[in-house]
């Protein structure tokens, strides 16, 4: 209770300001941010957003993901708060469709994907509109940056280094997935849209993106790593084969030890930070298809059944 209140004490001095690093331990700590009031001061801060930062004004018709975008927001509903009225169902997807598109549509370099709209409702739901937009843009600088170029190239190279690191803890386990040729495509929908589009509890998903905005943009994959290691014994039960190995992969049980799999995470990325990771053989033999953005989602889903129909 005295650490709770202890922190809770902390936060609530966030409105005369906490430094980034302050900010990243209270992230850090068990229970994270502890609630969206205070995510809602300390977000912002945490990607250096001014107070009356805002993206550039546009035509959202005109960009050229439109349709597409326009897709993903109107089948988003199964992250719909349940009991939110129709009237304001439509409010929240328009507000939506114009975080997407306005951050993105700042630079020209910046692709749409198939889970953008995930990180994007999340941040939508914590701080509105416009600090919503600011903080999309920030993170496309820096964490979403390898998942909004034209395909998926540095994205799976960064998928890659998931079963290096479970190697370094449980190499039978690595050895398993290898062999069975599962990849790590079960992870795409892990990395890309930091979990949101895995876990139906909004807390986890806010307690995640706490943890995410203040640490490096690897984090994700060490993440993925912690989990293949709390579920090894799960995982190396089923038969060693692509379509059942990759099902159990992407398949998250409803509870897991987040916070205990959050430090692992932590504790893995101190043991083989990324200039460690980036020179750990990699073994897997893995396809990678020319996957298009706008189905992200979809192939990391159906993987398996897509490269047995080819």
């Amino acid at each position: 209770k005295q650490w709770y209140q202890r922190r809770v004490r902390v936060a609530q001095n966030a409105k005369s300001g906490l430094t980034r690093e302050q900010i990243r331990s209270l992230a850090l700590t068990d229970g994270g941010l502890l609630s969206n009031d205070y995510r809602r001061l300390l977000w912002p801060a945490a990607l250096g957003i001014g107070a009356t930062d805002s993206v550039t004004e546009c035509d959202i018709t005109s960009f050229q993901d439109f349709t597409q975008v326009c897709l993903d927001v109107h089948r988003c509903n199964s992250r719909i708060r349940p009991g939110t009225p129709p009237h304001k169902v439509v409010a929240l997807k328009n507000r939506l469709k114009n975080v997407i598109i306005k951050s993105l549509a700042e630079k020209p370099a910046r692709h749409y994907y198939q889970g953008y709209h995930d990180v994007s409702l999340t941040l939508l739901y914590v701080l509105g509109e416009r600090l919503a937009g600011v903080g999309m843009s920030r993170l496309c600088e820096s964490h979403l940056s390898p998942h909004i170029r034209e395909n998926l190239e540095e994205t799976s190279q960064l998928m890659a280094y998931i079963i290096p690191l479970v190697s370094q803890k449980c190499p039978e386990l690595a050895e398993f997935i290898v062999n069975s040729d599962a990849g790590t495509m079960f992870s795409l929908s892990w990395i890309i849209t930091w979990f949101a589009y895995v876990i139906r509890d909004e807390a986890i998903t806010y307690r995640l993106y706490d943890v995410f905005i203040v640490s490096d943009p690897l984090l994700p994959v060490y993440l993925s790593a912690a989990i293949l290691l709390h579920r090894r014994n799960t995982i190396m039960k089923v038969e060693c084969e692509l379509s059942a190995v990759h099902h159990c992969l992407h398949t998250l049980p409803p509870s897991l030890p987040w916070e205990a799999l959050i430090q692992t995470a932590l504790e893995l990325f101190a043991e083989f930070p990324p200039p460690v990771v980036k020179t750990l053989p990699v073994k897997q033999r893995e396809i990678i298809l020319q996957v298009p953005r706008s189905s992200y989602l979809d192939w990391s889903r159906d993987w398996a059944s897509n490269l047995i129909s080819l």
